[in-house]
C-alpha cells in the first residue's frame, strides 16, 4: 500500500491483503489522501507442500519434465520461454534450471547431439 506518494507524508507498507482493513483502521491519518494498491500474485503451490512458501528456485516437477523436453529439440531462451508458458512457472526460475542442466551435462549436447564433445 502506498500513500501520498511523492509527497511530504509518504508511506509505502507490505502486508497481506487480509491485513489492509487493520491496518488503515490503526491510525486515521492513514485513510487520508491518495492511494496506490500493489497486488501480488499468489506463489505456485509445489507438488508435496501445503503453501507457496518455497524458495524461488524449487519448480515442479512438470515445468523441470517440460523444460528437458523442450530444451532437447530447441535453443535455450526458447525452450524456457515456451516451457513459462506452459506450465505457468517463473522464467527466472526455469532459466536458471536450463543452465544448471546445460553447465551440468559437460557438453553433451553438441551441435549434431551424436559424439558427446564439446564444440
Amino acid at each position: 500500500m502506498g500513500r501520498e506518494l511523492t509527497k511530504q507524508f509518504e508511506t509505502v507498507s507490505t502486508m497481506p491483503a487480509a491485513e489492509l482493513p487493520a491496518w488503515l483502521a490503526a491510525d486515521a491519518n492513514r485513510r487520508r489522501g491518495e492511494f496506490a494498491l500493489v497486488v501480488h500474485a499468489p506463489a505456485p503451490v509445489v507438488e508435496g507442500t501445503t503453501s507457496g512458501a518455497e524458495p524461488p528456485a524449487a519448480l515442479p516437477a512438470l515445468a523441470k519434465k517440460a523444460l528437458a523436453v523442450l530444451q532437447r529439440e530447441l535453443p535455450l531462451k526458447q525452450a524456457v520461454a515456451l516451457a513459462a508458458e506452459i506450465t505457468g512457472a517463473p522464467r527466472n526460475a526455469l532459466y536458471a534450471q536450463a543452465l544448471a542442466r546445460r553447465d551440468g551435462e559437460g557438453g553433451k549436447d553438441s551441435e549434431d547431439g551424436k559424439d558427446g564433445e564439446p564444440r
